[in-house]
């Protein structure tokens, strides 16, 4: 008598096992790439923050040291960007407000992503007196992105020259105020 062998059932995915995986798997890559893109937006804008605060903490304390006003300008002011194109941070050794040749120059800061928008235009110069006390009153500068779902920050420097940021966002549910 002869004996049928029976090969052994093979192990492995079928392809209906294999789409259903890679669906899967595509659609949760797309779900953190989203998370994965906002969160990288939201550190641009308080890495953003973090370095305007500095250079107005810079203002203010070489305007104290040196006894001298000191001004933080707009590089490139625009309507709706004011030091969205950059700032720079000089003394007034003459007391004008303007920025002359000769007068020095302390630091500057390069242009912000053009998804970042600072200041509404109406203020382009901060001027620090020589006790680090504003010259003017208090200034209010709003950094926003162009995306209103990211959050925002209301950066308020009062007239003693100290800063107060607060957060601040657009859509989304957020339970915070509007950027704009």
């Amino acid at each position: 008598m002869k004996q049928i062998r029976v090969a052994p059932r093979q192990g492995g995915f079928t392809l209906i096992e294999l789409l259903a995986t890679v669906t899967v798997l595509i659609i949760l890559s797309s779900i953190a790439a989203t998370s994965y893109s906002t969160s990288v937006n939201n550190n641009r804008l308080y890495a953003s923050q973090n370095e305007f605060i500095a250079y107005l903490a810079l203002a203010r304390s070489e305007a104290a040291r040196r006894g001298v006003p000191v001004m933080l300008s707009a590089a490139a002011p625009t309507t709706g960007n004011a030091f969205g194109g950059g700032w720079t941070v000089w003394v007034d050794t003459n007391g004008n407000g303007s920025y002359e040749s000769g007068e020095p120059l302390l630091r500057s800061h390069d242009a912000l992503p053009s998804t970042i928008l600072i200041g509404d235009g109406t203020t382009t110069t901060i001027a620090f007196n020589p006790t680090g006390f504003l010259s003017a009153g208090a200034v209010d500068i709003k950094l926003c992105a162009t995306d209103p779902a990211l959050a925002g920050y209301d950066i308020t420097i009062q007239a003693n020259g100290l800063t107060d940021v607060a957060d601040v966002a657009g859509a989304a549910g957020s339970p915070r105020s509007s950027c704009s």
